[in-house]
């Protein structure tokens, strides 16, 4: 877990009141997740343990002000934020959208990565170079970036950040990871550094800019899940698609 200059974004030289925060959310765990199975597009609902994060996430956000929650259409995210949604004390308006959905990874959904290796030997080229090749029959990294950064400007130019309160993204690995680079302006092959297991929550402060068509943003926080959580399953050595998952 990382905790990045979470006191800096929130009272600095009197821009307080301009600066906005993006809560990151990424799913609650799904069986397949334990399984270590690529979801992409597949529709699978949370697990026990995956409603259990998202009631965590939603305890630790309560507290928050938030003005939107905005969520992938999966059913994985959309039911971590009406958990999230359906503990506040006020109602919270929620956007569905598929922009946030994870990247479609065609003929390997539902399998592992050694499934994978032993049935596509010569179609991995999206594990080394995930910016030139696909997942067969799946989606490019560009489009899943193009549909995030499209997802991403309808919140800035929307209502919810011309208001006061935060907004809630909920999403999975690959869209949020996307999202982060896109924001932070970190180069697309270095994404597998960032860190997000299910059930965590980061965030990235707005602040006021000088152009209105440019970010201005701190990461605040990342990859931050529930104290007493167990060492996450999906842990291999071999796998960079595990965050995607």
């Amino acid at each position: 877990m990382v905790e990045v200059m979470t006191n800096i974004t929130r009272a600095q030289s009197g821009e307080e009141q301009s600066t906005r925060r993006l809560w990151l959310v990424r799913h609650g765990l799904t069986e397949w997740n334990t399984q270590q199975r690529f979801c992409g597009h597949s529709d699978i609902p949370l697990s026990a343990q995956g409603r259990a994060q998202a009631l965590w996430l939603a305890q630790r956000l309560k507290e928050e002000t938030i003005s939107a929650i905005c969520t992938s259409d999966l059913v994985r995210a959309r039911e971590t934020a009406e958990i999230i949604a359906h503990q506040r004390t006020s109602a919270v308006p929620m956007r569905v959208s598929a922009a946030w959905r994870e990247i479609d990874f065609g003929d390997w959904e539902g399998l592992t990565y050694v499934e994978i290796v032993e049935r596509f030997k010569d179609q991995l080229g999206f594990f080394v170079d995930p910016e030139h090749y696909s997942p067969p029959n799946g989606e490019s990294l560009a489009h899943l970036q193009q549909r995030v950064k499209t997802g991403l400007a309808a919140i800035v130019h929307s209502q919810a950040l011309s208001t006061d309160g935060d907004v809630v993204i909920v999403g999975h690995g690959g869209s949020l990871r996307i999202l982060l680079c896109s924001i932070l302006g970190i180069l697309l092959q270095r994404q597998w550094q960032l860190r997000l297991d299910p059930g965590s929550l980061s965030a990235i402060d707005l602040l006021p800019a000088r152009e209105p068509s440019v970010l201005n943003a701190i990461l605040a926080l990342l990859n931050v899940q529930c104290p007493t959580r167990a060492e996450h399953p999906m842990r291999s050595p071999v796998s960079k698609g595990e965050g995607m998952m």
